[in-house]
């Protein structure tokens, strides 16, 4: 979303944003995204409950933090730790698949390290916090790789994390007057669908192809901006 943001309405002549202004939409658009997400995959039982609830505390917390602290820190620095973020994550995804990543998993018996998770949520959100997103494309790889989560629960569960997540950025960002109400309202309005159609979708899709995606959107997304950067 923010690479679309930054640069589709120049590329159609229809404005510029700024990466504050980007940052305060997708605040918005990160809690009602991950929102709608959430209960399309909950009904295809691919959500774990406790590892949402370790995994979310610890972003909740980190993107409060984050989020406020986000006021004192320019839209230069925050492309650049975003640009990074991606960077990461997208070398993660391109990683081989897990032996335990399997192309049904129950998440009735879920097991995962809850001390790691905590801090790998509370790390992930103190940046998601700064960049105005629920921070999904770094959690995800972490989930994955870090807390062997099979790649459809880690789908599932981390749009209840991001809600999480994205609940302490928007207070954040409201709190600090970084808004643009109108923008944001829009952009929503698009997302509550697409959400809802993307989890169909993903349900039908099967698991490498779905890691595939992932790994180059974040990829792309990552090369996009560090080209700006350095051209700028």
């Amino acid at each position: 979303m923010v690479p679309l943001l930054l640069y589709v309405p120049p590329a159609l002549r229809l404005g510029a944003l700024s990466m504050k202004e980007v940052a305060g939409m997708t605040s918005v658009q990160s809690f009602f995204g991950a929102a709608s997400g959430a209960v399309a995959h909950k009904r295809h039982r691919q959500v774990s409950a406790p590892l949402a609830w370790v995994m979310g505390s610890g972003m909740g917390t980190g993107s409060l933090a984050g989020s406020f602290g986000s006021k004192v820190v320019s839209s230069e620095a925050i492309l650049i730790l975003f640009a990074l973020m991606a960077l990461t994550a997208s070398i993660l995804m391109f990683f081989p698949i897990p032996e335990y990543d399997g192309q049904e998993s129950d998440v009735r018996n879920l097991i995962f390290n809850r001390p790691l998770a905590l801090a790998v949520g509370l790390s992930i959100g103190l940046l998601s916090g700064i960049i105005g997103q629920g921070g999904a494309f770094l959690f995800i790889p972490a989930m994955i790789y870090i807390l062997r989560i099979p790649t459809r629960i880690t789908i599932g569960t981390a749009m209840v994390i991001g809600m999480v997540s994205s609940v302490s950025v928007l207070i954040g960002r409201m709190g600090t007057n970084q808004i643009p109400y109108l923008k944001a309202g829009v952009l929503v309005a698009g997302v509550l669908i697409g959400a809802q159609a993307g989890a169909a979708v993903s349900q039908k899709t099967p698991t490498a192809v779905l890691r595939k995606i992932l790994a180059v959107i974040i990829a792309a997304t990552a090369v996009k901006i560090g080209y700006e950067l350095l051209i700028t």
